[in-house]
């Protein structure tokens, strides 16, 4: 999608040792090496579809595999995929297998601003030709980051998991993760395009929170 950048990207990702990577994506000496490996021969490592691809709690939970078809093709019309190497991905879109989180400095580049412009311009898009225009938005913080809210031409979404923690609403990494995952499988399987729809969602003993919530902030409490 935005082949250029990504090229740019993988130029300096190819440059570094594998001592190098491990320092700065903060990895072991092994990944370092498959990383490094898989860097450069980057063209002939196979590709998949991104949605396939991905791995870790909120993949892991979409349940992907049990998907029907029809799910999936409104997966694909309605879901985009933050990428640190690839700026923003459709869910059958092929990639290849790399590992570069959002937060990793690269020289000078900082991977948010380098995506930003892109990546806004492109939701805008999107949104543009959709018939219920906003964008939920279910990524981290890290991610999230990428977006940026005053270019952005539609209403913003925002999803949060809470748990209530001494005393204090706090979100728990792993449980949100999971429950991100779970709600994309549950819009998937209902073909579900409006916010309104998404607050009888429970998974992991969370519920909507009408007091937490607003038209832009969809706040769901772990009981």
């Amino acid at each position: 999608m935005f082949l250029t950048l990504t090229n740019k990207l993988l130029s300096t990702l190819q440059s570094y040792s594998e001592n190098q990577l491990s320092k700065i994506m903060n990895i072991s000496a092994k990944l370092a090496h498959i990383n490094k490996e898989r860097f450069k021969d980057f063209d002939n490592q196979e590709s998949k579809a991104a949605i396939f691809a991905y791995a870790g709690d909120v993949f892991n939970n979409i349940h992907i595999e049990k998907l029907t078809n029809h799910a999936l093709n409104f997966l694909q019309s309605h879901l985009l995929i933050i990428s640190g190497l690839y700026g923003v991905l459709k869910p059958l879109d092929t990639i290849k297998p790399y590992r570069l989180e959002m937060a990793t400095k690269l020289n000078e580049i900082n991977l948010t601003n380098f995506w930003q412009d892109e990546v806004t311009n492109y939701i805008n898009k999107i949104l543009a030709k959709q018939e219920n225009k906003y964008l939920l938005n279910l990524a981290s913080q890290e991610y999230s980051s990428v977006i940026n809210p005053n270019k952005l031409k539609y209403q913003l979404v925002n999803v949060h998991f809470k748990e209530n923690r001494n005393g204090k609403l706090s979100t728990i990494g792993i449980n949100a993760k999971k429950a991100r995952g779970a709600m994309v499988k549950v819009i998937a399987n209902n073909l579900i395009d409006s916010p309104e729809l998404l607050k009888n969602f429970s998974y992991l003993g969370y519920a909507f929170s009408t007091k937490h919530s607003s038209d832009n902030e969809l706040v769901f409490i772990k009981s």
